[in-house]
């Protein structure tokens, strides 16, 4: 029998079913596991929460009656387990990721070893394919309009092992101290979706919190499934404007006459490089 941890889960969802499915099924072997189980469904018609209370009835269901966004569904989630009965730990996942058993034991011992440490995520690869790094630890350089991640697409043995300090923890797949979750605040929801990780990551550090990633353990990632792809339209959109929000909040005055220039000039070839290649999957 697995061995629980003062740990819960919070995972948000909408519209894909299949997804979460996977993603509990990867919990539910997970040792250590966490003590509990929190879905917050975003409002989904695809028959979800049916699904849920007929087939995961030990996971607690939140059904929001539409789709709130990223950030306040997490914040109704985060809510209910900060309350009476509040887990030392917060383990943030998307419901389009699967862990291997051992990744919640190994960001629980991280944790622990630094009263500092606000958060840990863990070594996250694409899904497919599954040896190329999704994210290897995050970088922050608002000078330049940059966020993003370390060794993005990397095979996973060039990513150094151990822990690091990290710019910021990605929501795809973290392990939150409560402690630092009342300190910090909760996500701010003027990110209704992308960098609203980013934004709490850098309030945690001016805060004086550790941000870490642990290359120890995998989690693997169907990148942005309910957004269209990693190269859909909407998703660059969203996360330009996000890019935006995040530098209006944290930005530097000098950084000012930097940024516009050096986001456009480090930024179009990426924005070309993601076109072409989402033609031409839009091809084969």
């Amino acid at each position: 029998m697995s061995t629980a941890l003062p740990v819960a889960a919070l995972i948000p969802t909408w519209n894909s079913w299949d997804d979460t499915r996977l993603c509990l099924e990867s919990l539910a072997v997970a040792e250590p596991a966490p003590s509990r189980i929190v879905v917050v469904d975003n409002g989904s018609t695809d028959g979800t929460p049916g699904y849920l209370r007929s087939q995961w009835p030990e996971v607690e269901l939140l059904a929001l009656e539409s789709n709130e966004g990223f950030s306040r569904a997490v914040n109704r989630g985060l809510r209910l387990l900060l309350g009476p009965c509040t887990p030392t730990a917060i383990f943030l996942l998307n419901n389009d990721v699967t862990l291997a058993p051992g990744v919640l034991g190994k960001l629980w011992e991280t944790l622990e070893a630094d009263v500092k440490v606000a958060g840990v995520c863990p070594l996250i690869t694409y899904f497919d394919p599954p040896h190329r790094v999704w994210y290897g630890g995050g970088t922050v350089a608002l000078w330049r309009g940059y966020v993003g991640h370390r060794y993005i697409r990397a095979t996973v043995e060039k990513v150094p092992g151990g822990v690091v300090d990290t710019d910021y923890l990605t929501g795809a797949a973290v392990l939150l101290r409560t402690e630092a979750l009342r300190a910090v605040g909760l996500f701010d929801e003027d990110f209704p979706f992308y960098a609203e990780d980013a934004d709490w990551s850098l309030r945690a550090r001016h805060g004086g919190w550790r941000l870490c990633f642990d290359s120890g353990e995998l989690v693997a990632h169907r990148v942005s499934a309910s957004i269209g792809g990693q190269f859909s339209r909407r998703k660059m959109i969203a996360k330009a404007r996000a890019l935006a929000l995040l530098f209006r909040r944290h930005g530097r005055l000098w950084e000012w006459f930097t940024v516009i220039p050096l986001s456009i000039l480090l930024t179009a070839p990426q924005i070309a490089v993601g076109l072409l290649r989402r033609g031409g999957r839009a091809s084969r």
